[in-house]
């Protein structure tokens, strides 16, 4: 399939306004998963009888799937805006999936620095007018400074290319909306990298709840932390955004997952000297009364790296998680019955949580409709960003909106 033919039918695909449902929102009866874990009566007894080691998901029917698909077609031919830390990690998954996609080009503010890990796989360094100017690539996957989300995301697909855009979407809703607007109107791909939808810590959380056996969730605790740096990029408002945007947006989208869509926030935090905040403790307000609470600080000291928490409180019982830890367990508590261990790898936390990404992201070209990473719940944690910081600036409570809808 060449790139022509693959992009007609990821346009029939978009057309077909598949972003209006959300087949990941546990709350929703008619997920396929949903409806296969609602149906494993035997859950808590294969749970029990399971070892430490195992992947417990086929408790909990069918088991797990990671994303690792991928349809047949063509070797897609990929640029990449960015070449810091983490663009690292994009380049060591792209390596790992042989003649599915081809890295050609990586962009960097200074071209004569070289990117070895990238020049490794064949790929050259230059600018990225150049990279963007070149009909030759099919996508683009942006993993530059948070600030510089928007312009590269909106310029890639307004060239013709599909777009991999890493968290977050961007630092407003506004600019947020552009990007999504951009995407509808050259009919690309857009896919946001919220990676915690494929750690399989958070997956198997998901299907803990979407199984129904513990009743539907009332309120939520998150809490991520990572050590701070000084005085560096992230911790200015307009470039990184601080904790909220550049940690805590991962906990976002953890809520929209497991809760739904917040409502509106309160919150109280802490500024960095740069201007950012370094510390924020947020309540967002759900329908029904229901709360969760989000905090987080980068305050560790290294070599500390992120320790964070989770608690789902439902109906009947909770689940609870932290990470990371030696047991790499999520503690299932439901009602009448003994604590559950659900043991996931360590070794599978952060390279398949990515490489989850990519398969969804290429199959999207290739003309799937969306498993899991949802333009709307991108949006959404945008929106859970910029009002934690307008509460917190202003010690009110603040409306979220509605977030957008692809056509």
């Amino acid at each position: 399939m060449g790139p022509m033919e693959r992009k007609g039918r990821a346009r029939r695909m978009e057309s077909g306004g598949h972003e209006t449902a959300d087949p990941t929102d546990p709350t929703d009866p008619s997920d396929a998963t949903n409806r296969a874990l609602r149906s494993g009566d035997d859950c808590r007894r294969a749970c029990l009888s399971t070892g430490a080691g195992g992947w417990l998901y086929s408790c909990f029917g069918g088991g797990l799937r990671m994303g690792t698909r991928f349809a047949e077609a063509g070797m897609v031919r990929l640029g990449m805006i960015g070449a810091g830390h983490f663009a690292k990690k994009h380049v060591e998954v792209i390596a790992s999936l042989g003649d599915r996609v081809s890295l050609a080009l990586v962009a960097r503010r200074d071209v004569s620095t070289p990117f070895p890990e990238a020049e490794a796989l064949g790929a050259q360094v230059v600018s990225a007018d150049a990279l963007l100017e070149d009909d030759s690539l099919e996508a683009v996957v942006v993993v530059a400074p948070n600030h510089l989300h928007r312009k590269y995301s909106e310029a890639a697909l307004r060239a013709g290319k599909h777009v991999f855009c890493e968290k977050p979407l961007a630092m407003t809703v506004a600019d947020a909306d552009a990007v999504i607007a951009a995407a509808n109107e050259t009919e690309r791909v857009l896919v946001v990298g919220h990676m915690t939808r494929y750690v399989p810590l958070y997956v198997a959380a998901a299907e803990v709840i979407s199984s129904g056996r513990i009743g539907p969730p009332v309120t939520a605790y998150v809490n991520r932390m990572n050590a701070g740096e000084g005085r560096w990029w992230r911790m200015n408002p307009e470039i990184g955004g601080g904790v909220v945007f550049d940690l805590l947006v991962h906990d976002f989208d953890l809520l929209r997952w497991y809760m739904g869509k917040a409502r509106s926030v309160v919150a109280r935090g802490h500024t960095h000297a740069q201007g950012a905040y370094d510390q924020i403790a947020a309540i967002f307000a759900y329908k029904d009364g229901r709360t969760a609470v989000a905090e987080g600080g980068l305050y560790l000291r290294p070599p500390c790296g992120v320790r964070s928490t989770l608690r789902v409180v439902c109906t009947r019982g909770h689940i609870e998680l932290k990470r990371p830890q030696d047991d790499a367990c999520i503690h299932v508590f439901e009602e009448g019955c003994e604590e559950v261990r659900l043991s996931v790898s360590p070794e599978h936390h952060g390279a398949d949580a990515l490489l989850g990404e990519y398969s969804e992201f290429l199959d999207r070209i290739d003309g799937a409709a969306p498993e899991r990473l949802h333009l709307a719940d991108a949006r959404h944690a945008v929106a859970c960003a910029e009002g934690i910081v307008k509460a917190a600036d202003t010690a009110q409570e603040v409306e979220l909106g509605e977030p957008s809808r692809r056509k």
